[in-house]
């Protein structure tokens, strides 16, 4: 098995994390570029996108939470949805939404325009990430050990990809709790071994 993916992609993190949660080594991991037209990840994912992983009889599973469905169908245990199942979705939803409109900001900057963030689809988009947090501040996903929901993936991997990437932004709100929450689960080899950076 083998994992494509970069060093900043929240999407791949949560596959990652999800992995080694699960008791893979995360060691097979090979840092591609998905805007370069790498030959490996096209060769699996015509869509260029990370995480794709590679099984071992050389089947390609694309998006980080249908791989997290693979996942908990291939180990149930350690379940990654421990807990009140409503509330572990409804938290992963609102992180995900946290996410996907934070890579929608830092894709546009990227590859479009470099003021794209100051559109109107950047400020809608910056409007999800704030108000998407508040609610995850005022509850965050419960954690007192173990192996991590994936409500508290989601949500510390959002946080993370903040700091990685809106870290100065003057719009950014204080976030006390889910601070607490990933300061909880950092020593994990999971978190540690995949925590983001700009190469």
């Amino acid at each position: 098995m083998r994992i494509l993916t970069n060093t900043t992609s929240p999407y791949a993190r949560i596959a990652r994390i999800a992995l080694g949660e699960k008791g893979f080594d995360l060691s097979p991991t090979q840092i591609v570029n998905p805007w370069a037209d790498d030959a490996d990840l096209l060769a699996l994912n015509p869509s260029a996108r990370v995480p794709t992983l590679e099984t071992d009889n050389g089947t390609p599973l694309t998006e980080s939470l249908l791989i997290l469905l693979w996942l908990e169908k291939k180990i149930p245990d350690p379940s990654l949805l421990e807990g009140p199942l409503d509330q572990i979705i409804s938290q992963a939803g609102r992180a995900m939404g946290v996410i996907d409109a934070m890579a929608n900001i830092v894709t546009g900057t990227m590859q479009m325009d470099p003021n794209w963030g100051e559109s109107r689809v950047g400020l809608r988009r910056r409007r999800t990430i704030i108000t998407g947090f508040r609610p995850l501040e005022a509850d965050p996903p419960a954690y007192e050990g173990g192996t991590p929901s994936v409500a508290v993936i989601t949500a510390v991997v959002a946080v993370d990809y903040l700091r990685l990437r809106f870290a100065e932004a003057p719009w950014v709100e204080p976030l006390p709790k889910l601070n607490a929450l990933r300061a909880k689960v950092a020593g994990r080899t999971a978190f540690a071994q995949t925590e983001p950076y700009i190469a």
